[in-house]
């Protein structure tokens, strides 16, 4: 079996979807969800390769799994290209500031963009990168995952009162209806009635 048969496994890497078609090989629309892996035959890469922006789209948010797929498909990449969301991960977590700065010079967009929506999420805690991502990348990492936590604290106090609200209409249902004593402990005081003269 020759490449041009075979099946291989294409990942977007990025936050955002990837769309594509190859008309000449009667793909009207191919469709990636962020993270989603896909078998994809040889000759639908190369003819995606072809296209006007193809080669980009390969290059900046999908990855090829298959080294010497992609080796005839894009010649050498960087070693950034082969970033997993878990390198990445590891990256914001614990990398060195030379690794940071690496990804940042030679990382495709995709690369990028995960690593700017997991540094959110995590959220990154080095000022350093922060202030790194800043100057090469034009995002202030720090405000982004500054609005994330205050949206994450209102949507916490949020459920928080409803808990409560629901915790009270729950008391209030459970309540008893009707009479709770027999009475007989309050006196019965009868008006009396006026003199007349």
């Amino acid at each position: 079996m020759n490449k041009t048969d075979k099946i291989f496994l294409v990942t977007n890497r990025s936050a955002s979807r990837v769309f594509y078609s190859v008309p000449e090989l009667g793909i009207k629309s191919r469709q990636y969800e962020p993270g989603e892996t896909k078998r994809i035959k040889y000759e639908e890469l190369e003819g995606l390769s072809f296209i006007p922006g193809g080669m980009e789209l390969i290059r900046d948010y999908l990855l090829i799994q298959d080294e010497e797929i992609r080796n005839d498909i894009m010649g050498e990449v960087e070693p950034e290209y082969n970033m997993t969301e878990q390198q990445v991960r590891d990256l914001i977590v614990s990398g060195s500031m030379d690794e940071w700065l690496d990804a940042l010079d030679f990382a495709p967009e995709g690369v990028i963009d995960l690593i700017k929506n997991l540094s959110v999420a995590i959220p990154l805690s080095d000022t350093n990168k922060m202030k790194a991502f800043q100057e090469k990348k034009g995002v202030n990492l720090e405000r982004m995952i500054r609005a994330r936590q205050e949206e994450l604290a209102d949507a916490e106090a949020s459920d928080q009162a409803a808990v409560e609200k629901k915790t009270a209409e729950k008391a209030v249902a459970a309540a008893p209806t009707g009479r709770r004593t027999n009475g007989s402990k309050y006196k019965v005081v009868s008006k009396k009635e006026e003199p007349t003269e």
